[in-house]
């Protein structure tokens, strides 16, 4: 059997979609283990193939006995963010194959899951959520799996469990989405990021032939979004943009940073934070060559919560102007705790299967250690009962660079396109 050609819409949306037709079904019983699996196709049984991200739900209602679909943990996969990167049939929300210049007018309006993942996409789920995956089943925690897509179709499940935890790199979020986690923070809910770049763009799901929920729009501009002029809260633009005034900052803590700061590592602030019991690290250690990818900063600004506590700090000069990398904690007035990681490379770091990084094996293990903190104690409820936070901001970024105990642990970065 061959495939059906690829069908591309062409302006405005450039839409690749690989719209072919059944060739096997895969049934998903009982008997599957809840959880992130990852399918593997080969042309002939010696193959390499190629894996396709399956999430398998619990669907079912409870109290939190297993099988209940209520377990204490919730790991939302980000397969937005995959689809966005994904560049299938030569175009994905960031490039098409025709203009190469800076403004990228052909790349893609409306992405369409109808089609394999390639490029970035297919490599998504192995840097940002399979570690983070396999870090919570190692410590033997009881864990649901869910998508962002499926939050997006039913937001109560939030809610229904003592921690989110969200991997590297959950870029695009829907209105429902983000409606559901801010709920479900206001009502005891941890919130985990164990990534950066987090909440940044707004995406609305729409069907396609195939089924409702398979088309991505993200326009980035309004005045290209069809809706956004009836509409503005409809609006694909970023969160924090004019329309929406819904700064990621709010939810999350820090807000983003930036793209390819080079090398750098964060220095411990807070050594008596819980996120670093037991880990015996000491005031100013350094996390060595841990800033990877892309970073969030806290700013201090009106959307940041007033209460909280930045643990490390990692000092970049970016285009010759001081900043920093932060990881965080804040505690809501619902008891509930929020943590940011800070960096997309949190997770990755794990397993030492980041892109073009070399991960220190000290760092890793102290990495895992914290993760295993948050875990542990996001599963046993609200952790601001427990752990309140305090404002305890950052130094100075200028401050930071002039102390860095060494030249390489500050990251140097260049003027970078928001990814």
């Amino acid at each position: 059997m061959t495939a059906s050609p690829v069908k591309y819409s062409g302006p405005p949306t450039y839409t690749a979609e690989a719209s072919w037709p059944v060739a096997t079904r895969i049934p998903i019983t009982e008997d599957w283990t809840p959880g992130l699996y990852l399918l593997v196709v080969r042309a002939r049984p010696h193959d390499a193939g190629d894996a396709i991200p399956l999430v398998v739900r619990d669907d079912s209602d409870g109290n939190g006995v297993p099988g209940s679909g209520s377990s204490p943990l919730l790991l939302q996969a980000s397969v937005l963010t995959y689809q966005a990167y994904n560049n299938y049939g030569r175009y994905s929300l960031y490039y098409g194959p025709k203009d190469q210049s800076g403004k990228r007018t052909d790349r893609s309006r409306v992405a369409s899951f109808d089609r394999p993942y390639n490029g970035d996409g297919y490599q998504a789920p192995f840097l940002y959520d399979i570690p983070l995956a396999a870090e919570t089943e190692k410590l033997g925690l009881d864990v649901d799996y869910t998508t962002d897509v499926d939050v997006d179709r039913r937001p109560s499940q939030v809610a229904a469990h003592k921690a989110l935890l969200i991997g590297g790199h959950s870029e695009y979020w829907t209105r429902r989405m983000y409606d559901a986690a801010v709920y479900a923070r206001d009502n005891g809910t941890n919130i985990a990021f164990f990534g950066a770049n987090e909440v940044y763009w707004h995406a609305r799901l729409e069907p396609s032939p195939a089924g409702p929920d398979r088309r991505m729009v993200v326009y980035r501009q309004a005045a290209e979004d069809p809706l956004a002029k009836s509409d503005p809260a409809q609006a694909t633009v970023l969160w924090d943009s004019r329309e929406l005034q819904r700064p990621e900052a709010t939810l999350v803590g820090p807000a983003y940073g930036e793209l390819g700061a080079n090398g750098g590592a964060f220095r411990v602030l807070q050594p008596d934070s819980w996120i670093f019991a037991g880990t015996g690290v000491t005031q100013d250690q350094t996390l060595k060559a841990s800033l990877g990818g892309e970073y969030d900063t806290v700013k201090n600004d009106f959307a940041t919560p007033k209460d909280i506590d930045v643990i490390a700090a990692a000092p970049i000069l970016f285009s010759g102007q001081p900043t920093m990398a932060t990881m965080s904690y804040y505690s809501a007035a619902s008891g509930a705790g929020v943590f940011a990681g800070g960096m997309t490379y949190w997770d990755c770091q794990l397993t030492a299967s980041c892109k073009n990084h070399e991960t220190d094996p000290g760092t890793s293990k102290l990495l895992a250690a914290m993760t295993d903190n948050v875990l542990r104690d996001f599963a046993q409820g609200p952790a601001g009962k427990r752990h309140p936070s305090t404002h305890r901001p950052a130094p100075a970024a200028r401050a930071l660079i002039g102390s860095a105990a060494a030249q390489s642990d500050v990251g140097i970065g260049p003027p970078t396109p928001a990814g």
